[in-house]
């Protein structure tokens, strides 16, 4: 049930509001949500944020309900294209599935353990994801992404340290409905979607959703011939819901299956005499490379590979009890995924990484919701997680301290309790409280299979947290909401399972992470109801922050998992969606982040970086380091925009021309945590346009569309592969989809 006692949000909105509209309107960003059928107002966006259906305008929580319509303006496909229409969100590629991580408000994991949870906590239909790797893939049939900034550990868990991705597909209908979609673009990509969807009875309904999509890619490898970068993908998603007198079953299956030829690192910047003049690195052959911020042309010995399927399944029961609402949800999931990588990046045979994962988790899930229509209410609920996740490697190389070839599986079970009640202590003013209980128990087991005899090396562990979040908000009678609230995450513990994993990490799993939020915001309307807008400032302090490291000094660098002591993110958020006609729609947000490392005295330093840089020898650690306070988190940008319209005019009575567009900003980025000044990305700024002709009715339309119209390039992550082998410089970057322009174009029909 949706709260219906806040009839003051359906004011005109005060002048102060309306001013704010106006004056930063062109600058914001999108917060449009898919509304439900019997909620078709600006005022009532629906959103399930705090797990049970509410106004958007009434959550106590920094969340974005991004809908369909602006997914499709900003050519949303991929769930990495989410960054376009969210300024807090960033994703840091891994030139892997397995290996990309995300991150909120600069907060994110970037790790090669598999037994460490990203801060980020991504969520489909209910169930949330084990591995953060498994979310990399096509979103399909979207009725809205919800993204909730800063830790949301009450509702949703330890592994929502940072924010949460709420993905929310179509449900089914009690009409016949249906699309199909159509799409090519210059490079080659050809992509199929289609859905249809209607009643089974009077009380149930089916929705079946699918997509198909083939592109060879964009990256050239001169030695094997191939074209990489692109992937051959295909799912299914299947839904059924049916009415039983006071009860509502929901049953959700999901499979999907994608052969990829992986993003391979390509040369940004190939050093071949050093400072003397004397030659260097020409065992590289650069013959057809151009090293560059435009390169995308690679020789690599062995093409990069990887296949992955996975699989989703839950079953959801809600039962009407008049008091509450009962509801039980049950998932499993399993994911596969085989890669292999030449990670030399060059012709010769010198390192190549065969590595297989499979991450199984089954979860039960009991909520107690009571309706939101008297002065008190509440969610009760209980949660148990299962999951496991295994994973082979095997890394070849004619350069014996190099090689690896070794099997582990990490483990973890969750027993959690939560609660969040809440209470109008005037018809204005409601107070909520919120807590969970998490006892969660950990293993591992590591086998090193070079030795003759294999080596196992096995651990356990287990810790029970709490977290909790008490929020204040203030309705005003001009269509203003006013919210603080103070709240609490925990990310569990983490093994360090990477190669070069023993005994002593076994005993010793990375400690906790732990964060405090506090965050003040005010949302509402203004201009007569057609705008709505969210301004949102925070203040999070993290403790015990996980992260990756390595030491580059070596000759074979030790990638090691180990916690930052202390970091702080702050800023600001905005975003608005305005309607000011029946045929113009615009969007936009804004947000500027300063995510700083407080504490962390003993980081790994860069290669090349002297003493007059920071980087001093540790007789400890017997290595050097440097003291990073002070110093920016990894890719989190300061500052980044986004803006965005949908128009559409018609030309007669049938048809209508429309054009849809996007542009994001970002100011520049350091890659790395140890702030390498090679590793910077320069500020840049990314525009999409589509311009096309459809029915009034919606039943079919043509368009064709433009990515990155003005052709900047940029990367997606920039790599130092320099070390004492090839010294001065060897760097590599990855390069994103649109890092250059391309066109395509689009036909959809529906009835």
């Amino acid at each position: 049930m949706i709260r219906t006692v806040r009839s003051a949000l359906k004011g005109s909105g005060s002048a102060i509001a309306t001013a704010g509209i106006l004056a930063v309107a062109v600058v914001a960003v999108p917060a449009q949500a898919q509304e439900d059928a019997g909620a078709e107002s600006l005022n009532t966006i629906i959103v399930t944020a705090q797990k049970r259906e509410q106004n958007v305008l009434e959550v106590p929580v920094a969340v974005s309900a991004i809908g369909d319509d602006v997914l499709e303006a900003a050519q949303v496909n991929e769930f990495e294209d989410l960054t376009s229409v969210s300024p807090s969100l960033t994703i840091t590629a891994g030139g892997s599935q397995a290996g990309h991580s995300i991150a909120l408000r600069g907060v994110g994991t970037v790790a090669f353990s598999t037994a460490v949870e990203s801060s980020v906590l991504v969520v489909v239909d209910d169930v949330a994801l084990l591995q953060a790797g498994q979310a990399f893939s096509s979103i399909s049939d979207p009725a809205r992404v919800e993204i909730l900034r800063g830790p949301q550990g009450t509702l949703f868990g330890k592994n929502a340290s940072a924010g949460v991705v709420n993905i929310v597909t179509r449900d089914p209908t009690d009409y016949f409905t249906g699309y199909t979609q159509f799409s090519v673009t210059d490079d080659e990509q050809y992509r199929a979607e289609a859905a249809v969807s209607g009643p089974i009875n009077d009380a149930g309904g089916f929705r079946i959703s699918g997509y198909w999509s083939d592109f060879d890619g964009y990256i050239d490898n001169l030695t094997t011939g191939s074209t990489l970068g692109g992937e051959n993908t295909w799912g299914v998603r299947g839904k059924i819901r049916q009415e039983f007198g006071a009860a509502t079953f929901t049953l959700t299956a999901d499979y999907g299956e994608a052969t990829d030829s992986l993003l391979p690192d390509t040369y940004l910047r190939v050093d071949q005499v050093d400072g003397a003049g004397n030659p260097i690195n020409r065992d590289y052959d650069l013959t057809g490379i151009e090293p560059g911020p435009a390169n995308n042309v690679v020789r690599n010995d062995v093409d990069r590979y990887g296949d992955s399927d996975q699989l989703i399944a839950s079953f959801k029961a809600d039962i009407d009890l008049g008091f509450a609402t009962l509801s039980s949800i049950t998932s499993y999931q399993d994911w596969r995924y085989d890669s292999i990588n030449d990670q030399d990046g060059t012709a010769a045979p010198i390192i190549r990484h065969d590595t297989t994962y499979n991450a199984e988790q089954f979860t039960q899930e009991l909520r107690l919701t009571s309706p939101t229509s008297g002065v008190f209410d509440y969610i009760l609920g209980l949660y148990y997680s299962d999951g496991t996740t295994d994973r082979s490697f095997i890394r070849t190389s004619p350069i014996p301290p190099l090689k690896q070839n070794w099997d582990s599986s990490a483990d973890t079970e969750t027993f959690a309790a939560f609660a969040q009640l809440g209470y109008d202590i005037t018809p204005n003013t409601l107070l909520t409280l919120g807590g969970r209980i998490n006892h969660e128990k950990i293993g591992v087991s590591f086998q090193d299979n070079r030795p003759a005899v294999p080596v196992v090396y096995s651990g356990s562990d287990s810790e029970t947290a709490v977290t909790g979040k008490v929020s204040l908000q203030q309705f005003f009678d001009n269509g203003l909401m006013l919210f603080g609230s103070i709240a609490t995450g925990y990310k569990g513990q983490a093994y360090d399972v990477s190669s070069g994993f023993d005994q002593r990490r076994a005993d010793n799993p990375i400690k906790s992470e732990d964060s405090i939020n506090y965050e003040i915001g005010l949302s509402g309307t203004a201009l007569g109801g057609d705008a709505r807008f969210q301004l949102v400032a925070f203040w999070t302090d993290y403790d015990n922050f996980q992260a990756q490291g390595v030491n580059a000094q070596l000759l074979a660098p030790q990638f090691e998992l180990t916690n930052v002591g202390k970091l702080r993110t702050r800023g600001i958020e905005f975003e608005t969606y305005y309607s000011p006609t029946d045929n113009l729609t615009l969007f936009g947000s804004a947000a500027y982040v300063d995510a700083e490392i407080r504490e962390y005295p003993t980081a790994q330093c860069y290669f090349g970086q002297t003493e007059a840089e920071g980087c001093v020898f540790d007789p400890v650690l017997n290595q050097p380091v440097q003291d990073l306070a002070g110093e920016q988190l990894g890719n989190s940008p300061d500052f980044k925009f986004n803006l965005g319209f949908d128009f559409s005019q018609p030309v007669s009575q049938r048809l209508a021309v429309f054009t849809r567009g996007n542009y994001t900003w970002q100011s520049d980025v350091n890659f790395s945590l140890s702030q390498n000044p090679r590793t910077v990305q320069d500020a840049y700024g990314i525009a999409n346009l589509s311009v096309g002709v459809k029915e009034q009715n919606d039943r079919w339309s043509v368009s064709v569309f433009v990515n990155n119209l003005f052709d900047e390039k940029y990367a997606s992550r920039i790599i130092d592969d320099t070390n004492p082998r090839n010294s001065p410089y060897i760097l590599t970057q990855q390069l994103p989809r649109n890092f250059d322009r391309y066109f395509g174009a689009r036909v959809r029909l529906g009835f």
